[in-house]
């Protein structure tokens, strides 16, 4: 009769540096991840709670309009006093430079910070 073959026994890693000594279970350690991301997520919508978004306006070479700040997600966005440019009719805002996408203050709701552009038509 044949001796069953044992199996070689297994060596648990050694753990060396600052946190060689401590002992915890994989439970407790999920415990502690679950716990800090709810924490990250909570402290960084409370930031943008707090902060808001912020709406930046290029003239393009027109007048400056200050910017805006402290806009939540969801809400419109107030419609600044039209820039001047000299030679030049203000033609809108536009969510890109080339003016191709046209902002609309009734419709387009912020969900991030942006840079709205103006637009120029020579008179």
């Amino acid at each position: 009769m044949e001796e069953p073959k044992q199996q070689p026994e297994q060596q648990t890693p050694q753990l060396r540096g600052l946190y060689s000594k401590v002992k915890i279970s994989v439970r407790t350690l999920n415990i502690i991840i679950v716990v800090l991301v709810i924490a990250l997520i909570g402290c960084m919508a409370f930031g943008i709670a707090k902060g808001g978004f912020r709406v930046s306006f290029d003239t393009q070479g027109g007048t400056p309009v200050e910017m805006q700040s402290g806009i939540m997600h969801g809400e419109l966005i107030e419609v600044p006093e039209e820039p001047t440019r000299e030679g030049f009719e203000f033609d809108g805002w536009y969510l890109d430079s080339s003016g191709t996408m046209p902002w609309d203050p009734e419709e387009d709701k912020v969900t991030e910070s942006i840079t709205l552009y103006a637009g120029w038509r020579e008179k």
